[in-house]
């Protein structure tokens, strides 16, 4: 008589996997001597929020015992830190660049890569202009953007040194001569801004607009088949809506990925209740495949870059 055999589902695999993940980390805690240990992060506000909340969750796993510091930043200073020493990752709204890995190998550093999440762009107005414009195109934004905008709304912009700032200048900027530069506005608090400006309007990433949409109107924007789109927390987690997608990074020290506690937190970041987190935080999961190439990216300890030729702002993952 043949042996029967057993084929596993691929969600009884999913939750067979969190299991061992979650008494690995149980295991770990045991046979610690219970010292707290920290993780040092630091990287751009846009993936703050979702860092911040995968580090808790890790924190209540481990019972308390390994704690995140995390320290906001762009993401050129997140690479200074991680390759300086000072922290064990880096996040990042783009992939590293090849003087940043050069920069880290003169410190004897090495890291791997993990994309792990994206995030959409949304222009918003306030909620009590009932004048606010319902669609712009391609060329509106440019305008807007660029200070020649016949809207007679003032544009609220990002710090000059953000990620966000950095991102949208590369998307919009053009090389005319802008007649209305009193129209434009650097704020260093743009939720504040917009939502007490009414004659205001700016750019948001989803996950900060989705905490104040109550008080901003979101402006739709022309897709690449001209029709309008205007986000929602449906279209954003099916990937409907993706105006001004950047993709966010994890940067690990290779050399501390030996320590378990980092090794399992990176683990972590791709099992099924992290992916869980990042679409209800209203960030956008990756494909599937990116995942299972991290699992192998990290398993094998591979170093480097593989998005280090693409689009250095969006990560030319789609």
């Amino acid at each position: 008589m043949k042996p029967k055999v057993m084929v596993m589902s691929e969600k009884a695999n999913t939750l067979v996997i969190a299991l061992i993940i979650t008494v690995t980390i149980i295991t770990l805690i045991s046979c610690s001597n219970s010292q707290i240990e920290t993780i040092h992060i630091s990287g751009p506000p846009e993936a703050t929020p979702l860092i911040q909340t995968l580090s808790d969750e890790y924190h209540i796993l481990t019972e308390g015992l390994i704690q995140a510091s995390i320290r906001s930043s762009n993401s050129d200073a997140a690479f200074i830190d991680l390759c300086s020493g000072k922290t064990h990752i880096a996040t990042s709204a783009r992939p590293i660049s090849n003087t940043e890995i050069t920069q880290c190998s003169d410190s004897s550093i090495k890291v791997v890569e993990l994309p792990l999440a994206s995030v959409s762009t949304v222009l918003v107005t306030h909620s009590m202009n009932k004048q606010s414009p319902k669609c712009l195109s391609n060329e509106d934004l440019r305008n807007l953007w660029n200070g020649t905008s016949d809207l007679g709304l003032t544009l609220y912009r990002p710090e000059s040194n953000s990620d966000f700032s950095k991102f949208l200048n590369s998307q919009l900027i053009n090389n005319e001569t802008s007649n209305s530069q009193s129209s434009l506005v650097t704020s260093a608090s743009l939720v504040t801004d917009l939502t007490n400006d009414i004659h205001g309007i700016g750019f948001l990433d989803y996950v900060t607009y989705s905490l104040v949409e109550e008080r901003l109107n979101p402006v739709g924007l022309q897709s690449s088949t001209d029709t309008c789109s205007v986000p929602n927390r449906s279209k954003v987690s099916e990937e409907n809506y993706d105006a001004l997608n950047r993709t966010l990074f994890l940067y690990f020290r290779h050399d501390l990925l030996k320590k378990d506690y980092l090794y399992r937190f990176a683990e972590m970041t791709m099992g099924e209740s992290s992916i869980n987190i990042i679409s209800n935080l209203g960030y956008t999961t990756l494909d599937s495949t990116v995942y299972a190439e991290n699992h192998i990216l990290l398993s094998e300890r591979t170093t480097g870059s593989h998005y280090i030729q693409k689009n250095q702002n969006t990560g030319g993952i789609k």
